[in-house]
């Protein structure tokens, strides 16, 4: 009821919006194309649910010529833009409307590009609005042609085009052999490779490999070659042999003429090939002269091409010196490029042989034979031995060296060597490491300090072939001790040390008789500062302040610590200031600078300063290393990589400082803050560039 009672009030109310309204006027009428009324032309079709049309077809549209007041236009032509045009295709232009044939036939004109001569033909119209154009003749090869349509020409009502028609058309060239692999006179050839044909247009329809029955098989050879061609693009032809070419052979290849495109167009002149097949050769042959050969392993023999088995077996021997000719398994792999030869039983140890491959090796198809005799002379290896240890007998011994390693001079049976070499002293752990390819054996284990160590291998290890070593082989070495140390108990190249403690150092020492010291006051060596690493090569030119020379009596090979109080026997800080501290010792060579800290700047100050460097400004915060409070003015002076001022600051109460930078490469260089003097309460330097190693605080 109130659904009711809603859309009775909505009637009501567009009743009165329609009866408020302004009239408006009416559209003015424009006539327009009558078209017919469409007539069905299928009869009604009794169906279970009644009767219904299944489908309605309408009669043609046709417009009375007579109400056309439009000027005529193209609306298409063929062959399309950019389409080559057959010798004597034919071309069709269509119109939007029904025209005046005689008027279009007599502006119609095909002329080639740069002639005035005209291209004859016969016209048809197989509609009042198309017209289709077929040379006489067959129109030139690869020629561009002008289509014009004059102004003259008119539709059936009497209207001339607006704008006359300009089409250009390219004619096809002739079907061409793009490329054909192997190329045109090639020689060295492989026997087993395929023949592919790229031609410049699609010759075959696009279909699958199943379905290619019927398709042109276009090469032929001379000599004759059996083999399966395949299509694997409408425009690519390849072709297989059944078995390898001959070798060292000249054949020819052909193409008809006759053989034509998918739309007709032919060859211009058949299309000829050659090319010569490699030689039958000996790739490489495997083991070289060069290694031992071992007495039960293949030899391999590679060639480049298939060879004939009887003929390559026939031409090969492999005789020793005062030994029988072996007598050889052949195994043939890889398609028959590949032989590889067995001895039947054990060659002779230790015995010169001789393989040789005759010239009558030919190829598996063909005469074709190699050009020449191969020889290879191998000696055998000879009875278990050993040719080297590592170390070696009596040594020297690397200080960092691990355990041992033992060479055969032959492939050795493993089983009676692992486990069986004795070492004196024994260590605890030991891990063997087996190299078959170099016949050797290594001992992995810890040696000892100043130890004598001896190693016997035991005379019944044997080779694979049952000979032994015969007699028990024995070495002896002796371990070294530590290297000598001489090394500042500090991180690497710089550090920082408070005033508020006593500049105390550690030195590290190993094996030496004396520690040798020297403390310079280096000022401020900006170079140094923004280079930690220099430190390793700097020399410098004022005396030291204070020199050291320490004996040591302790234990041999043991790691000691010495403390050295800087500032004197009663301890105590250095002033503030850069610092050079050099340690040394007589049995130390110049080569450890570079590992042992022998070679180290010392920053003693009150101050420390952290240094962030951005581009545009240099931030710092300084504080009071004694107390870790910020300190606020500090005196502050910036410096470049290169050691130039670029200017100064005072720290505020936060101990925060900024200074304007811009460094003058596009990335940051490095920049040193250094507050104060040396010598004065105040003095710290901070740097940008140092790492976490570089520096620390030292107390």
């Amino acid at each position: 009821m109130r659904k009711n009672r809603l859309f009775s009030i909505f009637v009501i109310l567009l009743l009165i919006v329609v009866a408020c309204r302004e009239e408006e006027p009416l559209p003015t009428a424009v006539p327009t194309v009558t078209l017919p009324t469409p007539i069905p032309t299928s009869t009604p079709i009794a169906t279970e649910s009644g009767t219904e049309t299944a489908v309605v077809n309408t009669a043609p549209i046709q417009i009375d010529p007579a109400d056309i007041d439009w000027a005529p236009q193209v609306i298409y032509s063929s062959p399309a833009p950019g389409e080559e045009v057959l010798l004597n295709g034919a071309i069709t232009i269509r119109f939007d409307q029904p025209m005046d044939q005689r008027s279009v036939e007599d502006a119609f004109s095909v002329t080639p590009t740069g002639e005035s001569q005209k291209v004859n033909g016969n016209f048809s119209w197989p509609r009042p609005d198309t017209l289709v154009f077929t040379p006489q003749t067959d129109y030139q090869r690869r020629q561009t042609y002008n289509v014009q349509i004059g102004e003259t020409a008119a539709s059936a009502n009497g209207l001339t085009i607006d704008v006359p028609l300009e089409l250009t058309l390219q004619t096809v060239g002739a079907l061409e052999v793009s490329q054909i692999i192997p190329a045109d006179g090639s020689v060295g050839v492989q026997t087993d490779g395929a023949i592919t044909v790229l031609f410049n247009r699609p010759v075959v329809p696009l279909v699958s490999s199943g379905q290619q029955a019927d398709l042109p098989q276009p090469l032929s050879f001379d000599p004759p070659v059996s083999g399966q061609g395949e299509w694997t693009s409408t425009s690519i032809y390849r072709f297989v042999p059944d078995e390898p070419l001959a070798g060292a052979t000249n054949y020819r290849l052909a193409i008809d003429d006759a053989l034509t495109d998918v739309v007709g167009v032919s060859l211009a002149s058949p299309f000829s090939s050659q090319f010569t097949t490699l030689s039958p050769e000996i790739v490489s042959i495997q083991p070289d002269s060069t290694a031992n050969l071992v007495p039960t392993a293949p030899i391999t023999i590679t060639f480049n091409m298939p060879m004939d088995r009887a003929a390559a077996e026939s031409a090969i021997s492999l005789t020793g010196f005062d030994a029988p000719a072996a007598d050889i398994a052949y195994e043939w792999l890889e398609d028959d490029r590949v032989v590889q030869l067995t001895p039947q039983e054990i060659l002779a140890l230790d015995t010169t042989y001789q393989l040789q491959i005759n010239n009558s090796a030919r190829a598996a198809n063909g005469a074709a034979s190699l050009a020449g005799t191969e020889t290879v002379t191998y000696q055998t290896v000879p009875l278990p031995g050993i040719v080297r240890t590592m170390p070696p007998p009596g040594g020297p011994v690397e200080r960092f060296q691990r355990g041992v390693t033992i060479q055969f001079a032959s492939p050795m049976d493993w089983d009676t060597v692992e486990g069986n070499i004795r070492i004196d002293p024994e260590p605890a752990t030991i891990r063997p490491f087996i190299n078959q390819f170099s016949n050797e054996i290594s001992l992995d284990f810890n040696l000892e300090l100043n130890t004598t160590y001896t190693i016997i291998v035991p005379g019944f290890v044997a080779d694979p072939y049952g000979n032994t070593l015969g007699e028990p082989y024995t070495f002896r070495f002796t371990t070294p001790g530590r290297v000598p140390i001489a090394s500042l108990g500090l991180p690497p190249r710089l550090s920082q040390f408070s005033t508020s403690f006593s500049t105390n150092v550690d030195v590290i020492h190993v094996n030496v008789s004396q520690l040798d010291m020297a403390l310079y006051n280096v000022g401020l060596p900006l170079n140094l500062l923004n280079r930690p690493y220099d430190v390793y090569e700097y020399n410098p030119a004022a005396a030291p302040l204070r020199t050291w020379s320490l004996p040591q009596t302790a234990e041999r090979d043991s790691v000691n610590t010495l403390t050295v109080p800087l500032a004197g026997e009663g301890g105590g800080a250095l002033a503030p200031g850069v610092y050079l501290l050099t340690v040394d010792a007589p049995e130390i060579g110049e080569d450890v600078r570079y590992w042992q800290n022998q070679r180290h700047l010392l920053v003693v100050a009150d101050t420390n300063i952290v240094v962030k460097e951005m581009f545009g400004a240099v931030h710092v915060w300084v504080t009071e290393l004694q107390s870790g409070q910020p300190a606020a003015g500090r005196n502050l002076t910036l410096y470049s990589e290169q050691g130039v001022s670029l200017g100064t600051a005072v720290s505020d109460q936060n101990g925060f400082a900024q200074f304007e930078y811009n460094p003058t490469q596009n990335y940051l260089e490095g920049a040193t803050v250094i507050s104060g003097q040396p010598g004065q309460a105040g003095f710290g330097i901070g740097s940008s560039i140092w790492d976490e190693n570089d520096p620390t605080l030292g107390v």
